[in-house]
C-alpha cells in the first residue's frame, strides 16, 4: 500500500493518519469499481435489462444506483455465507461443511488464521481481505472475472428465453409467416414475427411471476455471489459454463415442445388440403391453403398461450437457481 501512495502521491503525503485516510478510501473506491463491473455484465446481455429498447443512459443509472447500495454491503456478505455454510449451527466452520469448489479458499483463510492442522474458522476468521492491484493489467483481469459473473447469469436466462425464439422460427415455416422476412413492409423486424411476439410475451411474463419479478430473481442471485466470491477474487467455474452448454439444450427442447402441437395441426392441415386437391381437382388449393392455415395458427396460438407461460415460469427460476449454485456452491 506505502508503495502504491508513493507511486501515486511521489511522497507528497507525509502524515500516517492522511495515508490511512486515503488507503480507506481508495480501497473502498476499488471495490465500488469492481462491484460496478460485475453489475454490468448483467446489463451488457440479460433479458429485460440487455434489450436494446431501454436507452443506454437509462442501464448506466441503474447499474451505479444497484452499486452504491450493494458496496457498503459487501463487509456484510461473508457472515451471511459463514451463516449458511455452517450448517450445524456450532459457529464453528470445517472442512466437512465447505462444498468441494471453496476448498482452495477455505484452506487459505485457514492459514491466514495461522489454524495449519485445519480445526476449523470462527465467524470472525471467516473474512475475505481485498487487495489493490500492483498494476493496470491485473486491475484490467480482476474486471474481466468481474464481469463475467454478471454476463454468464444474464447469459443463461436468455439462453432460456431464446427457446421462445426457436419455437417462433417452426412456426413461422410452417404457417407461411415467414415470408415476413423476406417482404418486410417497414415494421423493423429482423427474424422471425412469432419468434420476437413470443420473446417478448416470455419477458413481459419473467417481469411479472410470482411470487416476485424474475429480474429482482437475477440481481438477488447476483447480489449472492458476493459471499462466497468477494471483489477482486471472481471467476467462472467450468460447472458454470457446462451448466450454460446444457441450457442451451433445454432452450431447443422448450422451443419443440412450444411449437410441437402447431406442428402436428399444421401437418395435418397439409395432409387434408392433399387429399381435397387430388379428390377435387378444380380446388385451387394454393388459395384456400394459406389462409386456412393462417387462421388455424393464430387458433393454436391463442390456446397456447398458457403453455407458453407455464414454460417460462416453470424454466427461468430453475436456470437461475441453477446458475447461482454453479457460481457460488450455495
Amino acid at each position: 500500500m506505502d508503495a502504491l501512495f508513493d507511486r501515486l502521491f511521489i511522497d507528497s503525503i507525509a502524515d500516517v493518519s492522511t495515508r490511512q485516510v486515503l488507503a480507506w478510501a481508495m480501497q473502498n473506491f476499488y471495490a465500488f469499481t469492481l462491484v460496478l463491473v460485475r453489475m454490468s455484465g448483467l446489463m451488457a446481455i440479460g433479458p429485460i435489462f440487455g434489450q436494446r429498447v431501454v436507452p443506454t443512459n437509462v442501464r448506466i443509472l441503474l447499474v451505479v444506483t444497484m452499486s452504491l447500495l450493494v458496496a457498503p454491503t459487501l463487509g456484510n456478505q461473508s457472515r451471511i455465507a459463514f451463516r449458511r455454510l455452517d450448517v450445524n449451527h456450532d459457529r464453528l466452520l470445517t472442512r466437512d461443511e465447505i462444498p468441494q469448489q471453496l476448498e482452495e479458499r477455505f484452506s487459505a483463510l485457514l492459514d491466514r488464521a495461522g489454524k495449519f492442522d485445519g480445526s476449523g474458522l470462527l465467524p470472525g476468521e471467516f473474512h475475505y481481505s481485498l487487495e489493490l492491484p500492483q498494476n493496470l493489467l491485473d486491475y484490467v483481469l480482476m474486471g474481466v472475472g468481474e464481469f463475467s459473473l454478471g454476463l454468464v447469469l444474464g447469459l443463461g436466462v436468455l439462453i432460456v428465453l431464446t427457446g421462445l425464439q426457436v419455437a417462433g422460427e417452426l412456426i413461422d415455416q410452417q404457417t407461411g409467416l415467414s415470408l415476413g422476412e423476406i417482404a418486410n413492409p417497414a415494421m423493423e423486424i429482423n427474424g422471425s414475427i412469432t419468434g420476437q411476439f413470443l420473446f417478448m410475451l416470455g419477458v413481459t411474463i419473467l417481469l411479472v411471476m410470482e411470487p416476485f419479478g424474475g429480474h429482482l430473481l437475477m440481481i438477488s442471485s447476483l447480489v449472492e455471489t458476493f459471499q462466497t466470491l468477494p471483489v477482486g477474487d471472481a471467476y467462472v467455474t467450468t460447472s458454470a459454463v457446462d451448466l450454460l452448454r446444457d441450457l442451451v439444450h433445454r432452450s431447443l427442447v422448450m422451443g419443440i415442445q412450444i411449437a410441437a402441437p402447431l406442428l402436428a395441426t399444421m401437418s395435418l392441415v397439409a395432409l387434408t388440403m392433399g387429399f381435397l386437391g387430388h379428390s377435387v381437382p378444380q380446388v385451387n388449393v394454393l388459395i384456400i391453403g394459406f389462409p386456412i392455415r393462417a387462421v388455424v395458427s393464430l387458433l393454436i396460438l391463442a390456446i397456447g398461450f398458457s403453455g407458453v407461460g407455464r414454460a417460462v415460469v416453470d424454466s427461468v427460476p430453475v436456470a437461475i437457481d441453477n446458475i447461482r449454485h454453479a457460481l457460488t456452491a450455495l
